[in-house]
């Protein structure tokens, strides 16, 4: 399981490398951009953008296993998602700020309250920040139910914030569609696979590591509360 693990890991940042490679030495400056060499962070922010919401889904599903017949997996699984979409998160809103100031200009904070892409991945954000911050505390039965419930936000925040940019005001342009709504040009999609087959690969990597961590972590705890 290890050696998988390893392999996982060592895959997602080869093929992570290999989109840098697409990014910065096979294409040159975009088309159509104010910011055309700032667009090459396009190839690591959808990517870490998607693997986000895939954490925060699986965030949603371990919380609603936990409810419903208390599993301790499905609670490890939640929390452990939790911690890695902040990060993966934290990735795509940084990518994404630098780019938006450079293609777009003005102030930062007015794109945030103005942009519905924006507005409602920066709250999805901070909803899980919140999460974390709960969990910090002792781990009873009930505080791992009100986390599960915080959790289960998700079901509401993740497509909100990905449909955004097709229905609501958003200058973001729809990734996946028909050509009428501005989907990707099929020459950088090379790219966009390298990056986003990348950081699965590290996020299943991670994801493996910190379950593990988290049931040692219980493991020395139950053991240290029986000593009591």
């Amino acid at each position: 399981m290890k050696f998988e693990r390893e392999v996982f890991g060592l895959l997602g940042f080869l093929l992570v490398l290999g989109a840098l490679y697409f990014a910065l030495i096979e294409t040159g400056p975009a088309k159509f951009f104010t910011a055309p060499n700032a667009q090459k962070l396009f190839y690591l922010h959808v990517p870490s953008g998607l693997i986000t919401y895939l954490a925060f889904l699986m965030v949603v599903g371990g919380s609603i296993i936990f409810l419903y017949n208390g599993s301790e997996y499905a609670d490890r699984l939640a929390k452990s998602s939790t911690e890695l979409g902040i990060v993966f998160g934290l990735m795509s809103l940084a990518s994404g700020t630098f780019w938006m100031k450079a293609e777009w200009g003005g102030d930062i904070v007015s794109r945030f309250l103005t942009d519905m892409r924006l507005a409602t991945t920066l709250a999805m954000w901070l909803l899980y920040i919140a999460y974390f911050v709960y969990r910090r505390q002792p781990e009873t039965l009930q505080v791992k139910k009100n986390a599960a419930i915080l959790g289960l936000s998700g079901m509401l925040m993740v497509p909100l914030s990905y449909l955004s940019s097709r229905y609501l005001r958003s200058h973001h342009p729809v990734i996946v569609g028909t050509e009428d709504q501005g989907s990707l040009d099929p020459s950088l999609r090379f790219g966009l696979y390298l990056g986003l087959f990348g950081f699965l690969f590290i996020f299943i990597f991670l994801f493996k590591f910190r379950m593990e961590i988290e049931k040692m972590e219980r493991d020395i705890f139950k053991v240290k509360m029986e000593k009591i």
